[in-house]
This record gives structure tokens, sequence and C-alpha cells, in this order.
């Protein structure tokens, strides 16, 4: 079995914007910590 390798159109960045007006800091941290390690995805 070969290994895949992404080439470097294949890869596609996808941005997210986080809303924190009139939330705690602690909980959006949260989420956005959960965003950037990826363990939002099923």
């Amino acid at each position: 079995m070969r290994t895949y390798t992404p080439k470097p159109g294949d890869d596609v960045k996808k941005w997210y914007v986080i809303d924190a007006t009139d939330l705690v800091l602690g909980r959006v941290a949260a989420a956005a910590a959960k965003l950037l390690r990826g363990k939002h995805k099923p």
C-alpha cells in the first residue's frame, strides 16, 4: 500500500470567524481550541 501525499493544490485551507460578543472568554477559548485541534470533525 502506498502512502498518500497531498499535492500543494490539493490542500484546502478553511477559515473560521468566531464572534465573541457577549460571550464568556473561557468558553470562547475552549471552542476555538477545539476547532484548531480538529476535534470538531466526526
